[in-house]
């Protein structure tokens, strides 16, 4: 009876021991090659391993980006302009105010006394001799940007020179600014004939008397007969022909 028992109880016992045997050759293998052990290891009872999680893979990021936008702008959106005609948000505001019939203002115009006035201001000052040479040139300048005539300049211009006349130099310098201002106005030169008349040019004084009968000044050319500046050329037969 007590072997019978004993028999029972080692039968008992061996699914334990075959459990413990495995266990100790398992983990044995773990220690030796922790992949091989992973794979051949014997599944115990009772204990199931948990598969290997694996998510899905990865989506194509263009794929998974969401597609254009189809929607059509209806005409007339101010928020999208059609291609090829956008435009800044100025001329946006400037196609508005046009559309809705407004006109920008046009600039003030320029009051024709006021401006005027300030020619002449400019041009008296060009005349004085007590202005200096450069400022009086850029006194000119600032005039004819302001509109004075071809004429109104050339005058000024030759009035300094007949102010400066005890001056050869300075003098010269204006009576020829204005001769090229003006290729009509016969003054200056005749103020240059005079000057090279004082200074015995024969030659160039004739050619410059020439010059002022080109230009129409007929009245100029009467006072040479008696100015006796013109001395030196008054009986040369080209002025004679010129003075009659």
């Amino acid at each position: 009876m007590r072997g019978a028992k004993l028999s029972d109880n080692i039968r008992a016992m061996r699914p334990a021991l075959t459990r413990l045997v495995l266990a100790s050759l398992t983990l044995l293998a773990c220690n030796t090659n922790p992949e091989s052990a992973t794979k051949d290891a014997p599944v115990v009872a009772g204990k199931t391993d948990a598969p290997e999680a694996k998510g899905p893979p990865p989506a194509d990021i263009k794929a998974a980006l969401p597609p254009p936008s189809t929607e059509t702008k209806t005409a007339g959106d101010p928020a999208t302009p059609p291609p090829g005609d956008a435009k800044a948000p100025d001329d946006a505001k400037t196609d508005a105010a046009a559309t809705a019939g407004e006109t920008a203002p046009p600039p003030p115009a320029a009051d024709p006394a006021a401006a005027a006035q300030a020619n002449k201001k400019l041009l008296d000052e060009a005349k004085a001799k007590k202005t200096s040479d450069t400022r009086a040139k850029k006194a000119l300048e600032e005039a004819e940007k302001g509109g004075a005539t071809v004429r109104e300049l050339a005058e000024a211009a030759n009035a300094r020179g007949e102010a400066l006349f005890d001056e050869p130099e300075r003098a010269a310098a204006f009576f020829t600014w204005a001769k090229d201002k003006d290729t009509t106005y016969p003054e200056p030169v005749f103020n240059l004939a005079k000057q090279s008349a004082n200074a015995g040019e024969v030659p160039q004084t004739v050619e410059l008397l020439k010059e002022v009968s080109k230009r129409g000044g007929k009245k100029l050319l009467k006072q040479v007969g008696f100015d006796p500046t013109f001395e030196i050329v008054k009986d040369d037969a080209e002025v004679q022909k010129l003075i009659k």
